[in-house]
């Protein structure tokens, strides 16, 4: 229908013509500082009637913070945003109820919807609510890099050595964050934290409730880059399980190990649980006689996610001036190609079958007026390849391939390479020419 996603959900709503366009997302975390200037970047990006060849309608683009939205930061609640159509010509679309538009979604929207529909720009078709999807995609951004790291301890000018975390501000909200979940921790928690403090286990000290990039979790010691989770019922949930899947990932990504126990184990079998723990002290990875083999090492530096979206060719021309000023003579639109790159990705992002990373990208990226295609990696161009040629050797400790053929996904998950993908925009359908 017109929502997308179970951990970040997204629900997309308005008309082109409409008073307004807007999109409530649930899920989005409290304490994000968010305010109209991060938008403005990416809005100004697909805004039209500014950059040459685009759409002549022009829009103010900016985002009104309806719900979820306190002193500057999100609540926890929804977030709902809307973006107001101020520059509209409705009259213009009469004829449509009787003539439809080819390439448009009008016949087809008069025949589902009985008659009905908003066929006004488009309603609820229009690009128009693509600004929508660019709005949710500023605040899916900003969550990552509230989450990512940036600046380490030293370039801080911080004491403590063993500190991996975020910015200064994001810091102090995470430590005030663990200080509270330190004074509320349960019973289980607290009967390890008395096994385990003051270097008791093996002489290797551990914290609890520290701090690890944008995570907290139960214990950890920094030493042996080993964490510790104990977990309670409501991790049997399967949004839960994908929460802790995710976390899993992104620290075992940079280099952690990790032990997870239940409540149940520390409550009544303490001494396997600990027993457990010190088992993993004894890894291959400290054993200078036995080295680890290339996947058994720790990945090198730190993970942080960055997304870049490129115009490869537009009409058949990669030079993209040249593909845009050849449409502008004849006086006709154009269709073009766009690459999309993320980096930092952890390792294990994707739930085979049906929720592959591929399936879940292609089911968000076809929602996008216009799009008509999909590539990861190499993509059509494996059809053409020899196995050997595509298969990407592994050649880095972190999973690094010498080639990228799989576009930084395999089986449906991520791998850790970069995460290439590249969608085709066909050109719009509202020529200058007009169309019969």
């Amino acid at each position: 229908m017109n929502s997308f996603g179970r951990i970040f959900r997204i629900t997309i709503f308005g008309e082109s013509h409409g008073p307004m366009v807007g999109i409530t997302i649930d899920g989005c975390p409290a304490g994000l500082e968010l305010n109209e200037e991060d938008f403005t970047t990416d809005l100004e990006r697909r805004k039209g009637g500014v950059q040459k060849g685009t759409t002549p309608r022009k829009e103010d683009d900016k985002p009104i913070f309806i719900t979820g939205h306190f002193n500057g930061k999100t609540t926890g609640a929804p977030l709902t945003i809307l973006f107001e159509n101020k520059n509209t010509r409705s009259g213009d679309y009469d004829k449509i109820k009787s003539i439809p538009r080819p390439g448009h979604a009008d016949f087809v929207a008069h025949k589902k919807f009985g008659e009905n529909e908003d066929y006004r720009g488009g309603g609820h078709f229009s690009g128009r609510l693509t600004v929508c999807l660019v709005g949710a995609g500023v605040v899916a951004k900003k969550i990552l890099n509230h989450l990512t790291p940036s600046p380490s301890p030293a370039e801080r000018g911080e004491k403590q050595p063993g500190y991996i975390t975020n910015t200064s501000e994001q810091w102090k909200y995470l430590k005030d964050y663990a200080k509270q979940n330190r004074k509320n921790s349960t019973e289980a928690e607290e009967k390890l934290w008395q096994e385990v403090r003051n270097r008791q286990l093996k002489g290797f000290k551990f914290r609890r409730q520290h701090p690890i990039k944008g995570y907290i979790p139960d214990f950890v010691c920094l030493e042996q880059k080993l964490i510790v989770e104990v977990d309670g019922g409501y991790h049997n949930s399967e949004e839960q399980k994908r929460l802790d899947t995710f976390r899993a990932n992104w620290l075992q990504a940079n280099g952690f190990r990790m032990v997870r126990v239940t409540n149940d184990d520390v409550l009544n079998h303490l001494p396997i649980v600990l027993e457990k723990i010190s088992n993993v002290f004894h890894a291959p990875n400290v054993a200078e006689s036995n080295p680890p083999s290339p996947l058994e090492r720790e990945p090198e530096g730190e993970v942080e996610v960055s997304i870049q979206a490129t115009i490869t060719e537009i009409g058949g021309e990669k030079d993209i001036e040249a593909g845009l000023q050849k449409a502008i003579d004849a006086k006709d639109s154009v269709g073009g190609i766009v690459e999309c790159t993320v980096k930092g990705l952890p390792i294990g992002l994707g739930e085979p079958f049906f929720d592959s990373v591929e399936s879940a990208i292609s089911h968000a990226v076809f929602s996008i007026p216009a799009i008509k295609g999909i590539e990861f990696g190499a993509g059509f161009q494996a059809s053409k390849m020899f196995g050997s040629n595509h298969n990407d050797s592994i050649i880095g400790a972190s999973g690094k391939t010498e080639t990228n053929h799989s576009g930084g996904v395999v089986g449906g998950i991520t791998n850790g390479n970069d995460l290439v993908f590249r969608v085709v925009v066909k050109p719009t359908s509202s020529t200058p020419k007009g169309a019969t």
